[in-house]
């Protein structure tokens, strides 16, 4: 069972943390899916904010998003899908094995913005 879900975390440890791919199983396990979440406050990432990482949004049969009632509680939205979020940390990662805790967060909000990586030299 997945143990770093469904807590707060300051953004620069929980990417720490998928750059580690601790955030995954080895095999299928829907217990390991998350979304971040995090202030509408807060436009662009920056290391030090706090995100939520909890269950991922759900959507009921009227095409309804049904958030999780602590991000309510939180009023918190949704930053990034596990799978993004995993996305832009792992290309980035690859591209440059010694990338830096800004240049991750650069890629992330360079994604929010564009829906596409940047680059990392």
């Amino acid at each position: 069972m997945s143990d770093f879900k469904n807590k707060i975390w300051v953004l620069s440890d929980f990417i720490k943390f998928v750059q580690a791919k601790k955030d995954r199983s080895t095999n299928y396990n829907p217990e390991y899916y998350y979304d971040v979440y995090g202030s509408d406050d807060d436009e662009e990432l920056s290391p030090d904010i706090i995100i939520y990482v909890g269950d991922p949004i759900e959507v009921d049969d009227d095409g309804e998003e049904i958030y999780p009632d602590e991000v309510i509680e939180m009023d918190y939205w949704l930053k990034y899908s596990c799978d993004n979020f995993q996305d832009v940390i792992d290309l980035a990662t690859e591209q440059n094995a010694n990338v830096s805790i800004l240049q991750l967060i650069e890629c992330l909000n360079y994604y929010n913005e564009n829906d596409t990586f940047l680059d990392i030299k």
